[in-house]
């Protein structure tokens, strides 16, 4: 018996080729099987021909900051995102004295359009070094699986002033 069965979705299986009408079982947490009538399941889910597809990885988001007061970074995973990349754009909020928090917040208000008083309402600097501001994001949990680099400007700054 399955974990569980989505029955008669429009499997789109990420290799590119066509979409097929079919039953997907998970087992563990992982795919057991795709096909047709797949059999018993301790839960199951009528997509009633909705698609079903992978998780999409976001390699390029702007979720440093938001990601702070923003646990889901919506709307990205009611988008079909499972996996957000932070840090790749170089400017990063971490690492990060205290000393640079406004520095920081203001290269935001320019590379993100958001508010000043936005942004000194809304990051939780509970970290200074990029260890401890992934320890932050773990304490606090994320929505989507989160991968981060330490960005050049940050660490520039923080080494340079």
């Amino acid at each position: 018996m399955f974990d569980l069965v989505i029955k008669d979705a429009v499997i789109h299986d990420g290799t590119g080729g066509a979409p097929v009408q079919g039953d997907l079982a998970v087992t563990a947490g992982k795919i057991a099987a795709i096909g047709g009538k797949l059999g018993a399941a301790q839960q199951t889910v009528k997509a009633d021909g909705l698609a079903l597809a992978p998780g999409i990885i976001d390699g390029h988001t702007h979720y440093d900051a938001q990601i702070t007061w923003d646990p889901f970074v919506d709307p990205s995973p009611a988008l079909g995102v499972t996996t957000a990349v932070l840090g790749n754009c170089g400017f990063t909020i971490a690492p990060c004295k205290p000393a640079d928090r406004d520095l920081t917040m203001r290269h935001l208000t320019h590379v993100e359009g958001m508010s000043l008083d936005a942004l000194r309402a809304g990051i939780r600097w509970e970290f200074e070094s990029f260890p401890q501001y992934l320890d932050m994001l773990e304490r606090h949990g994320v929505g989507p699986n989160v991968a981060c680099f330490a960005g050049h400007s940050a660490i520039r700054t923080f080494v340079m002033g």
